[in-house]
């Protein structure tokens, strides 16, 4: 590893591992074959080879590797390997083709190759802060790699907020500061998995897979709090098309006896795709708020419809 790297690592006293972080460029129209990237296992996790991330280019392929600590020996013998063609005991090739043919440069990652978002949205200034959406990896000990992120970004300057979302492999939270800020200390890469732009929308909610978007909901829920039965609280009386009783983020608000029709043959339910949206709205205003602080979600009424 980089005696440079090395050493602002151990002078930081990084809890979370030693290693750097590099980019893997595959050939034009040809598949990176990445899966050999991180085929390397053992008993210690923060010692594994990990592929962070995958981006396409047009027609060139990369990958972005997290190498610990004394494992760059790992793409060593890869290379050696290949030149030499060597092969394992059963005759079978152990030179590595199907990545080494694959490979036309290898480097250390930069804000771009970590960049998985549309690149239009990463400002052309880079000394434009914003607010970034910051992915670090697990590596074994998560609050470990959280740490080692907050102490080198503020050692640059940049403001890391204290709300994080975890996932089982990543861990998300947001950071505000520059390009030019990120890039002074190498280290902070070291520490990323993928980087994009903060969304002030519910565009990247509604963007996420089914699964990850139920991961925010459960955290959402966790902290939500509703009055109680006995509570004598106001009600919002919505009159519109129905709602969608069966989402999870209404049910603790809307209670199925507190739901009626003017004709019992139009049904509760929302056939329209609008009152469930309205009756979201009622209880907790803008859902990005709810969903992306760390905060008590307090909802001092109820709904009818």
């Amino acid at each position: 590893m980089s005696a440079q790297i090395r050493e602002g690592q151990e002078n930081l006293e990084l809890i979370s591992g030693l290693g750097m972080q590099i980019e893997f460029i595959g050939q034009p129209d040809v598949e990176l074959a990445f899966e050999s990237l991180g085929n390397e296992r053992g008993r210690n996790k923060d010692q594994h080879i990990e592929v962070l991330s995958i981006h396409k280019e047009g027609d060139i392929t990369s990958a972005n590797v997290f190498v610990p600590d004394g494992k760059l020996v790992h793409f060593e013998n890869y290379i050696q390997d290949y030149l030499t063609e060597k092969r394992r005991a059963d005759g079978v090739s152990a030179d590595h083709k199907s990545l080494i043919n694959t490979l036309s440069a290898i480097r250390l990652a930069e804000i771009k190759s970590l960049w998985t978002d549309d690149l239009s949205l990463l400002p052309s200034d880079p000394d434009e802060a914003f607010w970034w959406e910051v992915w670090l990896p697990v590596r074994g000990n998560r609050n470990a790699v959280v740490t080692d992120f907050h102490r080198i970004s503020h050692a640059t300057g940049c403001q890391v907020s204290e709300h994080k979302v975890d996932f089982p492999e990543r861990t998300i939270t947001w950071m505000y500061g520059s390009q030019s800020q990120f890039s002074q200390a190498r280290l902070v890469l070291n520490c990323v998995a993928e980087l994009r732009r903060a969304k002030d929308t519910a565009e990247f909610f509604e963007g996420l897979p089914a699964l990850e978007q139920q991961l925010w909901v459960d955290d959402a829920l966790r902290r939500l709090q509703v009055p109680s039965p006995e509570d004598n609280v106001p009600y919002i009386c919505l009159l519109d098309s129905g709602i969608n009783r069966g989402h999870a983020m209404l049910a603790p608000v809307l209670h199925q006896q507190d739901m009626h029709t003017v004709n019992d043959a139009w049904g509760v339910n929302d056939t329209a795709n609008h009152g469930t949206g309205l009756a979201g709205v009622a209880i907790y205003g803008d859902m990005i708020d709810a969903l992306s602080s760390t905060d008590a979600i307090e909802v001092g009424h109820r709904l009818e419809w």
